[in-house]
């Protein structure tokens, strides 16, 4: 048996640059990974099986966890399948991409139960089929991005930084993130600093806000509470706080957790 965790991501910047012709949106981002995770766990098995703690999470190929074994089974000609057990720990429709780190976990985990070896090109390839964010969490750290999301640059690692993340116990639908963009933006702001922390931005604070003024509010709350910056992630609706230190971080957290009950304090990885 294989066990893994399938990191959560927030962004420090996201600005929509643009729109190709197949409908996609061009981003200018900086995703890392953060201490949050689902943990999923790997037995061999004749068929393929996924099984998820999460009722309202379905467990057929709608789930990019099914739709990833499957591609990359079709593409390895493997005949035999896994039982997979999936431990949401994530939420959905936060703008983490849970769903996406939990696809790329199968990407990476699945050649090494089935001992078989896979090159970079041919599974980076599987990931941008299954979406956006796959390919970003086949390395995860700190990248740069553009394109759809899927041009990759690493950038130096942060030393350990301490945040507090809260859900605020909604979703936000992506797709209705992007329908209300409106190209161009007259403002973007300078995207490369040496410090991605202290440039901290994402053009889907204005499209989201004015329908969930909660959000908002929960990012003032933070900042209220102590936080050095604020910052919705993705497309919403989890938003987290930059924290000086573990121990500024917990009586963040403890303030934070008498109104959002999905508030934890992590790190960056």
């Amino acid at each position: 048996m294989i066990r893994v965790t399938a990191h959560a991501k927030i962004n420090f910047f996201l600005e929509i640059t643009g729109k190709r012709p197949d409908g996609y949106h061009t981003l200018s981002t900086v995703f890392q990974t953060i201490s949050l995770g689902d943990e999923l766990t790997f037995q061999s098995t004749s068929e393929l099986v996924l099984s998820c703690s999460d009722p309202n999470l379905p467990v057929d190929g709608r789930n990019l966890v099914m739709k990833a074994a499957v591609h990359l089974k079709e593409a390895l000609k493997e005949t035999r399948g896994a039982r997979i057990h999936l431990e949401k720990k994530i939420p959905m429709g936060a703008g983490l991409g849970g769903g996406s780190s939990d696809a790329a976990a199968v990407l990476k985990t699945l050649p090494m139960l089935w001992g078989r070896r896979i090159g970079v090109t041919a599974l980076k390839k599987i990931a941008v089929g299954l979406g956006a964010d796959v390919p970003f969490f086949l390395r995860g750290g700190l990248c740069s991005a553009t394109g759809i999301g899927n041009q990759l640059k690493p950038m130096k690692p942060l030393l350990k930084t301490w945040l507090v993340l809260v859900y605020p116990g909604f979703g936000v639908s992506t797709k209705a993130a992007y329908a209300k963009v409106n190209l161009p933006f007259a403002d973007t702001p300078k995207r490369h600093v040496a410090d991605p922390r202290q440039n901290l931005f994402n053009r889907f604070e204005d499209l989201v806000f004015p329908d969930h003024p909660e959000l908002p509010r929960l990012k003032q709350e933070l900042l209220n509470a102590g936080a050095i910056g604020a910052l919705m992630s993705g497309s919403g609706s989890a938003v987290y706080g930059l924290v000086g230190s573990k121990q500024e971080g917990a009586q963040i957290l403890a303030q934070m957790q008498k109104t959002y009950n999905q508030s934890w304090l992590v790190h960056t990885v």
